[in-house]
């Protein structure tokens, strides 16, 4: 019962590699494409599982006839046999692999009923007739395909299962061809993005887990060599990821993701062959080397133009052929029971990998030519344009309603229509971002228009050769005496008297407009009349076409207005001499404020009652009132410190520090200790007071509690900055912990906490940007690598005298130069 339950832990491993599958090639391919993708790996495993209980089970085991084709088993049923239910789900999980590999090669382009047929044909004739030749037993140790009566040894599967996969995708891709826009007929190969590779990652990782099983399980039972299986097959996994990224990084100059993913699947497919067989320096040898295959094939068939979408073929074909060849010149010949040398089973071994792609490869390719010709296999361009989703399975996303709302804006040019928006994910919250972009874009175009519409000006524009009018405001009709028809056709310079200029052409005209803004002129209007106007032309440019905006004015009546003009300057000095006296008692008002947020600062005598800690904060504000803040709070046996950074400074910033100030200690006092909660009680706050004073301020806010030596952050500021006893020093990155304060309404879900372990004497500084951001004479930044290499040489010293050597350090950094932000710094060190 143990082997029994052994084959069945293994099965439940392999099958994980049908999600890892999906997981890997969903990722590897663009969004429009990715329902479809993995449907289909879906969709392949059903077909698979249900051909081999018919058929393919008998075919590939039942008795074999002259070691070609089995006999029995068909529709097998297992009742009442355990060891035959788990030996065929098992096998099951094999066949459901060697089907799956083709979807990832030929994702996003093959017609989902067409890709049905594929898995038909390898699931049900190619895979258990090859796996009948190799795999079949008559009896325990007695092989009865005549590939493996010959000595043809493949102990999980490097050529049964993955190059016969690979041969068949290699087919299908040379009939159905490559993607749009992967190889364009001038220019180097593009590649294609995949739009989720952190998803590709989860499935390689399933894939790992799913490849212990895999192997582990093909010794049938619960062994001695069920372990050594396991860590070769790790192994050669991470020797091939490692040598795909070092080739790919010295050839591309950057690790890229896929070469380390497919490069451990090439490993992990090389070693399936001799696991069982090979010691684990071979192990590693043979997954390196399979990596390194992997990425020569890859070069191969691009620079044949051949598009596989995932690296299907350079990793289960490439990976496949030689790990069956590496069994022969790693493995000793005495532990493969054949009875063969070494140079007679490396040349059983090559029979055998020309054997599987004359069949995989020589039955799929006139096949699917033939299914081709009658009925296409790929989708038409239009289809592959709009994304599979939409064309196989009408499974829309919201990236396509907002592409589509956006086509039809730059068609129609109807500023109403709206995306849809769905709440609380990505794409919704760029939707929402769209609409409310359109929004302003319509209200500006509606203000532009009533503007134009209602302006007292004259506004004309016109365009090259001769200055022809295109459009008139209806103020145009009052300034010059035509009708808004007859003015549009008209040539500008007809409007002007321009007896008086030397001009030799229309474009001198411009010229002279464009260059000098605003020009006093002479207009002439319907009837002959001549008046004084003011002339302002600007240039537009809308894709290809320029034209220009001319602005009209009738200014006969300037000579009137002087001595109004004069009233109003007189007027003018009295209001400045008012507002002189204003900014006096602003500038009285402005020290109150500065001296509340200093009153407001933690004292002295505070810190040093805190248990447990040293403390010592600072801050300096770049004018009268800042718009750093620091808090230091303790109680209810907890110590909470804050820091935050108020977009500018001035009353303003200084008004919402203390607003900050405020809605921390009352949460505090509340008992409030959920960071999540507490940050957006925070948020909350501040938001509808923002909003209230009609004001864009927003606050970068981060809290540090402290109990027992442990230290947990959570909000948005700058990197926290820790200083351990021999030096060692750590940056945490506070971007992922929180969210600016007072931007949005709501932001618990972007709230998290990280979490530092204190020792004695360790020393953790927080600060503001007034610091990093500080300008020496050559306008160099004072850095992060500077506070944090002043706070590491004096890590030995108070928290005081630390505090103190930065301070010093900034100050003579920035010498004569005048500081333009706040500097706030709150040095802590654990006793």
């Amino acid at each position: 019962m143990v082997d029994i339950l052994w084959l069945l832990v293994c099965s439940g491993l392999a099958f994980l590699m049908q999600p890892g599958f999906m997981c890997l090639e969903s990722g590897l391919t663009r969004s429009k494409n990715s329902i479809n993708v993995a449907v289909k790996n879906f969709a392949d495993f059903g077909i698979s599982a249900s051909l081999f209980w018919a058929f393919g089970y008998a075919v590939m085991f039942g008795a074999s006839r002259s070691g070609w084709i089995g006999s029995s088993h068909f529709a097998i049923a297992i009742d009442g046999d355990a060891h035959l239910a788990a030996f065929f789900l098992f096998q099951t999980m094999f066949c459901g692999t060697a089907t799956t590999i083709v979807s990832g090669a030929v994702a996003e382009r093959v017609k989902f009923q067409a890709y049905l047929l594929i898995a038909c044909l390898t699931s049900g004739i190619i895979y258990p007739l090859f796996g009948h030749w190799a795999w079949n037993l008559v009896s325990p140790g007695v092989r009865g395909g005549w590939l493996g009566q010959l000595g043809f040894v493949d102990f999980a599967g490097s050529t049964v299962v993955h190059s016969v996969g690979g041969w068949i995708s290699l087919a299908t891709l040379l009939i159905v061809g490559s993607r749009a826009g992967r190889f364009p007929k001038d220019g180097e190969p593009q590649k294609i993005h995949g739009s989720n590779l952190q998803l590709s990652v989860l499935g390689t990782m399933m894939l790992w887990m799913g490849w212990l099983g895999f192997n582990g399980g093909c010794t049938l039972e619960l062994n001695d060599r069920v372990a050594s299986i396991v860590v070769h097959t790790i192994l050669a996994a991470v020797a091939g990821m490692m040598t795909a990224m070092t080739i790919g990084w010295q050839k591309n100059r950057v690790p890229e993701v896929e070469l380390l993913l497919n490069g451990s699947l090439a490993g992990l497919v090389a070693i399936t062959a001799s696991c069982n067989y090979v010691n684990t320096p071979s192990a590693i040898v043979i997954g390196a080397i399979g990596g390194a295959v992997m990425v020569a094939m890859k070069a191969l068939l691009e620079r044949f133009q051949i598009d596989d979408a995932v690296d299907a073929v350079p990793v289960h074909l490439g990976g496949g052929i030689w790990g069956t060849v590496a069994l022969a010149i790693f493995a000793p010949p005495e532990t493969l029971g054949t009875g063969l040398s070494a140079t007679s089973q490396l040349a059983v071994q090559l029979l055998g990998i020309g054997v599987c792609g004359a069949w995989a490869f020589g039955l799929s390719y006139p096949v699917l030519w033939l299914l081709n010709r009658l009925c296409p296999l790929r989708v038409s361009p239009e289809e592959e344009q709009i994304g599979l989703n939409i064309s196989e399975h009408q499974a829309k996303t919201e990236i396509y309603d907002l592409f589509k709302v956006m086509d039809f804006q730059a068609q129609t040019q109807d500023l109403g229509v709206r995306v849809p928006v769905e709440p609380f994910t990505e794409v919704g919250q760029i939707a929402k971002r769209y609409n409310q972009v359109m929004d302003a874009l319509e209200e500006a175009v509606a203000r532009t228009q009533a503007i134009v519409t209602t302006a007292t000006d004259a506004i004309i524009t016109f365009t090259q050769p001769h200055l022809k009018i295109l459009t008139a405001n209806p103020s145009s009709e009052l300034v010059f005496g035509y009708a808004s028809s007859d003015l549009v056709g008209m040539f500008v310079d007809n409007l002007f008297e321009l007896s008086d200029w030397d001009l030799r052409d229309d474009a001198t005209l411009l010229q002279v407009l464009l260059r000098e803004k605003r020009h006093e002129m002479l207009g002439r209007r319907a009837d002959g009349s001549i008046f004084p106007l003011e002339a302002t032309v600007t240039q537009a440019q809308a894709g290809d076409r320029v034209f220009y905006t001319g602005t009209f004015r009738d200014i006969s009546k300037r000579k009137q207005s002087e001595a109004a003009l004069q009233r109003a300057s007189r007027e003018v000095k009295i209001l400045n001499q008012r507002l002189q006296a204003e900014n006096k008692r602003l500038g009285a008002e402005l020290d109150v404020t500065r001296r509340l947020q200093q009153m407001l600062l933690p004292k002295e005598s505070e810190l040093a009652q805190i248990e447990g800690l040293e403390i010592s904060g600072f801050m300096e504000p770049a004018a009268e009132v800042g718009g750093d803040y620091y808090d230091v709070l303790s109680g209810n046996g907890k110590l909470i410190v804050g820091i935050g950074d108020v977009t500018g400074h001035g009353l303003e910033s200084g008004v919402l520090t203390v607003m900050v100030q405020t809605a921390v200690r009352t949460l505090l006092e509340n008992c409030e200790t959920d960071p999540r909660k507490f940050l957006n009680a925070v948020n909350r706050t501040i938001y509808n007071n923002v909003k209230r004073m009609d004001s864009d301020k927003n606050v970068t806010l981060c809290l540090l509690d402290y109990q027992d030596g442990q230290l947990r952050i959570s909000g948005q500021h700058e990197e926290t900055i820790v200083v351990r006893t021999n030096g060692e020093v750590e940056r945490i990155d506070t971007l992922d912990l929180g969210f600016p304060i007072g931007i949005e309404l709501e932001i618990s879900e972007f709230v998290n906490q990280a979490t530092v372990q204190l020792f004695p004497q360790d020393v953790v500084v927080i600060y503001t940007d007034g610091i990093t951001e500080a300008e020496n004479a050559d306008r160099q930044l004072y850095s992060i690598e500077r506070l944090c290499e002043i706070v590491r040489k004096n890590r030995q010293h108070s928290a005081d005298r630390i505090r103190e050597a930065v301070v010093e350090d900034v100050r003579a950094y920035i010498g004569d130069r005048q500081a333009y932000d706040d500097i706030t710094l709150v040095v802590m060190k654990q006793k």
